[in-house]
């Protein structure tokens, strides 16, 4: 149950609703059969990222074939902080003049975008569902994601952290287990709060640290797959949290 904390600071990290109703019908993409085979690109892309320590950073495309250019911005894509850009994103050219284009988000979500040529025209969309063979490809075989996915996992988090004009232990711990659930104790500058988190059989419960001020608590079920529950993290000398899913 998602309980809310009483002077605390609910820290929402993940992107504003979903596409419009114009955008989805704009493009429609599905899945296809055919295996994915890179290819050599017909042009040269530049990817340009601004306000990495914000919520919501910038990022700006720069498409040139032959004599064509194109540039794009996106001013709402949150990023996962603290990656390089090898770890933070990856391209992948499925066919000269295709492009895709993947990034991690604080949620350890995805965000994609494609690039294509329409004759004259180049354009680059954000594609809210692409193709299955394209994210398994990028995320399988280029790794994206992997940075995150490799981050150990541990029952206690503690660390001295400043946030605005506070300096104090930065405490997430998981503590008070029973078959059912574990409570998620958390704590900066005074403030003290547990949670419940439901374990069903076979699951196991972690605390990754993706950031000195930002937890994510999860479970690890039996097939070694993980599903993230809480986000806990610090923002301007105040803490806070954020249920990211339903245990099932």
């Amino acid at each position: 149950m998602h309980k809310t904390i009483p002077g605390m600071l609910l820290v929402l990290l993940t992107a504003c609703g979903g596409p419009s109703a114009e955008e989805q019908a704009r493009k429609n993409y599905h899945e296809g059969e055919a295996p994915v085979a890179p290819a050599k690109p017909a042009g040269t892309l530049e990817v340009k990222i601004e306000d990495r320590e914000k919520d919501t950073s910038k990022v700006t495309f720069y498409w040139t074939v032959d004599s064509l250019k194109y540039d794009k911005t996106f001013n709402d894509l949150p990023l996962m902080q603290n990656l390089t850009d090898t770890s933070l994103y990856k391209v992948l050219w499925d066919a000269p003049n295709s492009v895709w284009i993947g990034f991690i988000k604080p949620n350890r979500d995805t965000r994609y975008y494609h690039g294509t040529q329409d004759g004259k025209q180049l354009r680059i969309l954000w594609v809210p569902s692409p193709p299955q063979r394209i994210y398994q490809y990028m995320e399988k075989d280029l790794g994206l994601g992997d940075a995150i996915r490799n981050y150990e996992k541990v029952t206690r988090y503690a660390k001295q952290v400043k946030s605005g004009q506070i300096i104090a232990e930065f405490i997430v711990d998981l503590r008070n287990a029973t078959p059912e659930k574990v409570g998620v104790y958390m704590e900066y500058g005074g403030v003290r709060r547990e949670i419940d988190l439901p374990t069903p059989k076979g699951t196991k419960p972690y605390i990754m640290a993706v950031a000195e001020d930002h937890c994510i608590v999860g479970l690890e079920l039996e097939d070694g797959e993980m599903e993230d529950i809480y986000q806990v993290r610090v923002v301007n000398g105040r803490i806070g949290y954020k249920q990211m899913q339903t245990v099932k």
